[in-house]
């Protein structure tokens, strides 16, 4: 049993971004209680926070996800002032660009082209500038391709989930899998991870095909389906853990 959660408290905190996004974010971050230090070498604490975070530090369950929500409030507000026309923002879209943002840093966001494009009203554009943020310190991360085509995938979707739709007496509080934001995310990330992938294809992927014996093709195929077939392997996990 983990000594931490795999999603933060839905119920009793005010996500500012829909349920599908704080979900995005909080499976791409993962938690941890106990002060680490991440691929860049910041100590790390909680939902992926850095601001403040010094070796040693700890935190109870409540204390991270209250901090992910405080956090994600402050973001929000910042990258909706980013945006040239938020009635022409859709709940997942704007749940995308903040995850983004989270991941990247809002002065990133704010010079991104994922911004421009979407500012533009180009969003087919904003959905594929996302794949353009894949590296840390200077090389690709397998990592951020498929969260880069999570986010996407979730910025496409026309699959709205409204703030505190879990809150509502009307509401199913367990939908089917199938209806599954994340899910659905996770599916199409097999389709977009492979635009990703595609478009910084490089010549590592085509020395380690050469050594194989196999098409190039075939591993950026193998590698997006991956991608997209973990998150739905997680999703199934935690409906059968009793994670709604």
């Amino acid at each position: 049993m983990p000594k931490y959660a795999l999603l933060p408290n839905q119920s009793l905190l005010p996500w500012p971004i829909s349920w599908a996004g704080v979900v995005l974010i909080a499976e791409s971050e993962s938690c941890r209680l106990s002060a680490y230090r991440d691929i860049a070498g910041r100590w790390t604490l909680g939902w992926g926070q850095t601001d403040g975070i010094r070796e040693g530090m700890t935190w109870t369950q409540p204390e991270a996800d209250a901090d992910l929500c405080k956090t994600l409030i402050t973001l929000s507000a910042e990258v909706k002032g980013a945006l040239s026309d938020t009635s022409a923002t859709s709940d997942n879209e704007f749940a995308a660009m903040v995850s983004l943002a989270y991941n990247i840093g809002i002065n990133g966001f704010r010079r991104s082209t994922v911004l421009k494009r979407h500012n533009q009203g180009d969003k087919a554009g904003a959905a594929a500038a996302f794949a353009l943020w894949n590296k840390a310190g200077g090389r690709v991360v397998n990592g951020l391709v498929a969260r880069r085509a999570r986010e996407a995938a979730l910025y496409l979707s026309t699959a709205i989930s409204p703030l505190n739709a879990g809150n509502s007496p009307d509401a199913d509080p367990v939908p089917p899998l199938s209806k599954s934001p994340t899910l659905q995310s996770g599916a199409a990330s097999v389709a977009t991870g492979a635009l990703a992938l595609m478009s910084q294809y490089s010549p590592q992927v085509s020395a380690v095909a050469r050594s194989l014996a196999i098409s190039p093709l075939v591993v950026v195929a193998i590698v997006a389906i991956v991608a997209g077939a973990v998150v739905i392997w997680r999703r199934c996990l935690q409906r059968k853990g009793g994670v709604a």
